[in-house]
């Protein structure tokens, strides 16, 4: 199986294997560049990586049965022996390879002691002496299984025969920071042993398809959000099928080679359900899995491809934007096609949706302008009733003052009166009194009641005042209004904005 490292943007290398000989090739090429063979006299069991420096590391089972790790360091390979195998008493098969701050070995083995295939598992550091140790006993050696890591879990997804003699398909999580295995969770079973199965990991949701054999041989599609999803049917064939699943753009494939044709079939509503298999654009019938490591693209997501090489790699993934041949030259891209098919009738729904939720929103509108109408009338009102009574209120203020000039003149002649006349002659008093009678006569005396106007004075300066309060309330009244005009009029202006943005 290949292996396409992506060591930056601007270049990947493949990892194959021909003849007996592992070699690795530099894409794209330049100046007639050869591949260049890094081990020799090898087993078909091979994995590659790239580790946390992109240096390349692989693990193979040579021609003597042992298992040797293979490292670049300073731009040369060493090697290391990991466990030796003269007589294949072991049978290692189906080696997997990840790396995360260390190394992390997946292999199958016989177990010549309880004579069950056994899932093992190592994890080592360069020059460090830890033993592989055994997971789980599996139906065979040939039994597949994925793994891959993210975010400090390695995921490993595999099926067992259990006491009950049906097959499970579990699901375990090995924490790499507590280096301990979680409790597994089982996906589903079967009384047949499951053909094919494969995982991608998208924002913590684990996506998984898988094959049942029946009397037809059905693809079927899980996922775990909180819970696991009821498995959806895919394609149902009387072919041999081993599906892959990834995530492109939040959306769900599942491609799979029949017939030695390579088909896919994808869910644009987070697998709620899957449109009818079709042809990919890549077409080739050499056309196998090949593993992906390294990429740094947010919009993909998983590790596990169909592709060929045809001078260059090609996954059978999007490629091409010409839907419809319009270049002639160039190959139509049926997934992009199927893309735009599916998201027409998916966002002529949400047009729908959106119109109706508008029309709700224009009704309220409407209702809120009403109620502004109504408002601004009722202002419009208070106002002309507030402006009277600022009338009024500068009046009675004219008035308080017109009142309070003459309280004072009056308090002024009140104690001049009460002041004591000085003593004099007779003749003077006689003359003093009959000018006295001339006055009195001649006008009237502004003072003589003057004990009692005082009090009727200071009356009706205390009426106007209140008065003058009560205008002062609907002054107020007529602040508050206008306030209360202006929040109204911002809640019609946002209502307003958000219908437009609708």
């Amino acid at each position: 199986m290949p292996y396409l490292l992506s060591k930056n943007n601007a270049s990947n290398l493949l990892i194959d294997k021909t003849g007996e000989s592992i070699y690795y090739r530099r894409y794209p090429i330049k100046y007639n560049q050869r591949a260049v063979v890094i081990a020799k006299s090898t087993n078909n069991e091979y994995s590659a990586s790239l580790d946390d420096f992109n240096n390349i590391h692989v693990i193979y089972k040579n021609s003597t049965n042992s298992l040797i790790h293979l490292y670049e360091k300073n731009n040369k390979f060493e090697f290391t022996n990991l466990m030796d195998d003269f007589d294949n008493t072991y049978q290692i098969s189906n080696i997997r390879y990840l790396y995360h701050q260390k190394n992390y070995l997946f292999y199958c083995a016989y177990n010549p002691f309880e004579k069950t295939s056994d899932l093992i598992f190592h994890a080592f550091k360069q020059n460090e002496k830890t033993e592989p140790q055994s997971l789980f006993s599996v139906p065979s050696l040939s039994s597949p299984y994925e793994c891959f890591i993210s975010n400090n879990i390695i995921y490993l997804l595999c099926q067992i025969l259990n006491d009950k003699g049906s097959y499970e398909l579990n699901l375990y999580k090995y924490n790499i920071l507590s280096t301990n295995w979680e409790e597994f969770e089982t996906i589903t079973d079967s009384i047949s042993p499951f053909m094919d199965y494969s995982l991608c990991l998208c924002d913590d949701k684990v996506c998984v398809t898988y094959v049942e054999r029946g009397s037809t041989n059905t693809i079927y599609f899980i996922k775990k959000d909180d819970k696991w999803s009821d498995p959806i049917k895919v394609y149902s064939t009387t072919e041999t099928i081993s599906p892959i699943i990834f995530i492109y753009n939040n959306i769900v494939w599942i491609n799979f080679k029949e017939a030695n044709k390579l088909m896919y079939s994808l869910s644009c509503n987070n697998g709620t359900t899957f449109t009818e298999p079709k042809l990919c654009s890549a077409q080739n019938p050499e056309a196998r899995h090949f593993y992906f490591y390294g990429y740094n693209n947010n919009s993909l997501s998983g590790n596990k491809f169909f592709g060929y090489i045809y001078k260059y790699p090609i996954l059978a993934v999007l490629s091409q934007v010409d839907t419809d041949n319009i270049l002639l030259s160039s190959q139509t891209n049926l997934e992009i096609k199927s893309i735009i098919g599916n998201f027409t009738s998916n966002e002529m729904y949400n047009i729908a949706a959106l119109k109706n939720e508008l029309d709700e929103q224009k009704e309220v509108q409407q209702n809120i302008t009403k109620q502004y109408d109504n408002l601004a009338k009722m202002a419009k009102e208070l106002q002309t009733q507030a402006k009277m009574w600022k009338s009024k209120t500068s009046q009675a203020e004219q008035e308080i003052k017109k009142l309070k000039k003459k309280l004072r003149k009056a308090y002024i002649a009140s104690e001049n009166k009460q002041t004591k006349t000085p003593q004099i002659d007779d003749a003077k008093k006689e003359q003093v009194k009959e000018e006295h009678v001339k006055e009195k006569h001649a006008k009237e005396t502004p003072d003589q009641n003057i004990d009692i106007k005082i009090p009727e004075l200071i009356k009706q300066i205390k009426e106007i005042e209140n008065k003058t309060k009560n205008s002062a309330k609907n002054i107020i009244a007529e602040d508050k209004i206008e306030i209360l005009i202006n929040e109204n009029v911002d809640k019609k202006s946002n209502t307003d904005s958000n219908i437009l943005n609708e």
